[in-house]
């Protein structure tokens, strides 16, 4: 037994309150208004976070909670839950699988636990860091890959390296892998701790869309930074690897800066 076996468990139930409501709702005609940022909200996103941020107030009144949506609430230091109603939402309105609701808590600003849950591909990922990692309730690691030329490297949001000046980057990566893909979002992430992809990375990226999925891939046995090398989900983009190439790909962002 471990200290966050309740919070684990506490997770998981959040995670199916979320599931309730993104999954009877996914398939149908949502409206979604555009935010300040250019991202996409619907009522959904907003029920789900005002759903879990009430249970997380009844279950852990001297906890804080972090929303995308809501904001911060809650005493200063303590543990902090950090959510993302559903990570994807373009994808949600759109009728693609690929979105979650992802779940995090960070204790003294160390992420230590997440849960990804994915009702339309029926997938559920989760992880306490230094304990293990499961998808669907069955142990998961990263990749033995070693070897940068038969690795498989995920790219989030190619618009994002484009505007920031990456593109040069997004080039040689994929020249110097063996595989490429754009799954996007938490999936690529979670691909990583399942040993399905061996480099996942994005340009541009929130603290609520990390937590979550920072806390699987170590719990995985995975590396997970900004893409300046800080073990960090607030750094503003994200890395995650098997550990084995993380360096290598990391060296080669820095000769690109």
């Amino acid at each position: 037994m471990t200290r966050l076996d309740a919070e684990l468990a506490f997770a998981h139930d959040l995670a199916d309150l979320a599931d309730a409501r993104t999954g009877a709702a996914f398939g149908g005609r949502q409206h979604a208004d555009t935010k300040a940022d250019g991202t996409w909200v619907t009522a959904v996103d907003v029920e789900v976070e005002r759903t879990l941020r009430e249970a997380i107030r009844r279950r852990f009144p001297d906890h804080a909670v972090l929303g995308e949506e809501d904001g911060l609430a809650g005493p200063a230091g303590a543990p902090t839950w950090v959510i993302d109603p559903i990570d994807g939402t373009s994808n949600f309105v759109k009728g693609n699988p690929v979105f979650a609701t992802l779940i995090g808590l960070r204790v003294d600003d160390d992420d230590v636990l997440g849960v990804v849950s994915a009702p339309a591909l029926r997938s559920r990922w989760a992880g306490v860091v230094g304990v293990g990692a499961d998808h669907n309730g069955h142990p998961i690691q990263v990749s033995d890959v070693a070897d940068l030329a038969s690795a498989e490297i995920a790219f989030g949001g190619l618009d994002y390296f484009r505007d920031k000046g990456h593109g040069d980057l997004v080039a040689e990566l994929a020249a110097r892998t063996g595989r490429q893909r754009g799954y996007g979002d938490f999936w690529q992430h979670c691909l990583v701790a399942s040993g399905s992809t061996d480099i996942a990375i994005e340009a541009e990226v929130n603290l609520w869309d990390l937590v979550a999925v920072k806390a699987v891939v170590e719990a995985a046995g995975g590396r997970f930074t900004s893409l300046d090398g800080t073990r960090t989900a607030d750094g503003g983009d994200a890395l995650s690897t098997n550990g084995h190439l993380h360096d290598e790909v990391l060296a080669i962002v820095a000769a690109h800066r």
